[in-house]
């Protein structure tokens, strides 16, 4: 068992027993844990040149996992994007080596590497994970100013793309597992196929869409691009392709609503691609309540003309340089458009979840208000990603029957994060906190705790009926006392920490968050 799901002979050993607990279910429903922001495709986003290493290749691990410098060149250094997101200078280089040995990568601080190898992932169901959304993920922005990519930047093309890649990844497990359907990863379109995947032992997998502009409507100089025919065949033609999620807005404005402020470095280039998306910086405004928004910091002409060196698309923003903002949290002044409105109407016609994290705080009032009118519940799939939620806003969130998501950190915050959102729960719900990991979306993960050293992770542990030694990938072992979060499969060794640090009632929590999700889901028609 130390050596869970690191190779074929492996799976297909352990593939035809689901694990021991998996099918519980009684009164309270299935029982596990879901993660309702993943992203398993990560790599072909940004078209495909920025984020290395796939979640499977046809041809195995080494196809996968190997050859970072075909990427990030042969000491890192291409890695412009990693670099500025991690260190917030675009200089640098890192170790490239990943299959076999692993000395360079993945690291719980990268951004710009693979972390959801499907053996990975497979150990993180195996202890207890029952239900992922696999966000798909374009900005078509960033794609275009990357001067290295693979695929067009449409994103709705760039979806489709991914959902096929989904698919693969499907088939693969299957010929893994002794046939068609007898895999681990099943793709789920209702909550009722979810509930059945779910009670056999399986995984069930919820496609969702994190896009700039959804159904290509974006928006040039505060003009929208697209109506309401568009945003009809839009939210159709991606219900054909099996999306069941979706987000209005991610990282800038279009032509349904205003995005979320973000923070740092990050959000400092999320301003530069609305420039270059929409032709205008973020248009800020005082916050409609006390806690919201962010510091907006700017580039200054030197560091545009660095910017513009290492993107060259970016060029005629550096000859005009970035606005000036006034010190103190702002929002996006920019809230839902009467578009943007429709579009949520439209979308609770096809019973579709929506996603409200991204959305600037005008925007996401908007939304609850029309959620609350209809008693169409929302999803909140990384809270406190992409605008943070007030206490008034997570209550009004949970009256409607939605559903937040805790985002990862180190065990003892984790908990204090799931039993926080528990308190937001309505009295007749008895349901959990979910997961909203966000891994593989330009974002760390949680480092080793403080004092790993002096009160460690002990080795092995038991998690949904199997034992777990330390997770090897090739030649490397991987121990969360060290290495933190490195990969999704050390999810698994997250929840144990939290176990052995006393928190099991935050971990009881997220083992009740799958049906949590199956509820919601049900909810929406």
């Amino acid at each position: 068992m130390r050596r869970l799901g690191t190779g074929v002979l492996v799976a297909l050993a352990m593939a035809a027993q689901p694990p021991a607990d998996a099918s519980a279910a009684g009164r309270e429903g299935v029982h596990g844990f879901a993660d309702l922001h993943l992203h398993i495709t990560a790599d072909m986003r940004a078209g495909g040149r920025v984020i290395h290493g796939r979640a499977f290749h046809p041809r195995g691990i080494a196809r996968a996992l190997g050859g970072d410098a075909r990427t990030h060149g042969a000491d890192g250094s291409l890695d412009v994007t990693g670099n500025l997101l991690r260190t917030g200078l675009p200089f640098g280089g890192h170790d490239i080596h990943g299959w076999p040995s692993f000395t360079g990568w993945p690291t719980h601080d990268t951004n710009t590497h693979q972390q959801v190898y499907f053996t990975w992932l497979e150990r993180a169901w195996r202890s207890g994970l029952r239900l992922v959304v696999a966000q798909t993920v374009e900005d078509e922005p960033i794609c275009r100013i990357v001067p290295r990519r693979a695929y067009p930047c449409d994103e709705t093309r760039a979806i489709a793309r991914q959902i096929r890649r989904l698919r693969g990844l499907e088939e693969h497990v299957d010929a893994q597992s002794g046939g068609r359907g007898r895999g681990w990863f099943r793709l789920v379109y209702d909550p009722a196929q979810a509930r059945r995947v779910i009670s056999r032992g399986k995984l069930a997998v919820v496609i969702g869409a994190e896009s700039s502009n959804p159904f290509g409507c974006d928006a040039r100089l505060g003009v929208p691009r697209c109506g309401r025919a568009d945003v009809k065949r839009g939210i159709a033609r991606l219900h054909r392709l099996g999306v069941r999620s979706l987000f209005l807005a991610h990282w800038v404005d279009n032509a349904l609503a205003g995005a979320a402020l973000e923070g740092g470095v990050k959000g400092t280039f999320i301003n530069v691609f609305n420039r270059f998306q929409t032709g205008r910086y973020f248009e800020t405004a005082r916050c409609p309540r006390p806690g919201q928004g962010e510091e907006v910091r700017t580039l200054s002409d030197a560091e545009l003309d660095v910017l513009a060196d290492l993107y060259p698309a970016a060029a005629p923003l550096a000859d005009e340089g970035m606005p000036s903002y006034p010190p103190g949290r702002l929002c996006n002044r920019r809230g839902l458009t009467a578009l943007g409105g429709y579009a949520v109407r439209r979308l609770m016609d096809r019973h579709m979840l929506i996603e409200a994290d991204h959305l600037s705080e005008r925007a996401r009032d908007s939304v609850l208000t029309i959620a609350a009118r209809k008693r169409y519940p929302l999803v909140s799939s990384h809270t406190d990603t992409g605008g943070t939620w007030t206490p008034a806003q997570l209550r009004r969130l949970h009256a409607i029957g939605g559903i937040a998501a805790a985002r990862l950190d180190v065990a003892p915050a984790l908990a204090r994060t799931v039993l926080r959102l528990e308190r937001f729960r309505q009295r007749r719900e008895r349901l959990g906190v979910a997961l909203g990991t966000d891994v593989g979306g330009f974002s760390s993960l949680p480092a080793p705790r403080a004092d790993a050293a002096r009160s460690p992770l002990r080795y092995p542990f038991r998690s949904a009926g199997y034992t777990f030694g330390r997770q090897h990938t090739g030649t490397r072992v991987f121990d969360l006392n060290t290495d933190g979060v490195a990969h999704y499969g050390l999810v698994a060794d997250l929840l144990a920490d939290m176990r052995q640090r006393g928190r099991g009632r935050a971990v009881r929590s997220l083992f009740r968050s799958a049906e949590a999700y199956l509820q919601v889901w049900r909810r929406v028609g």
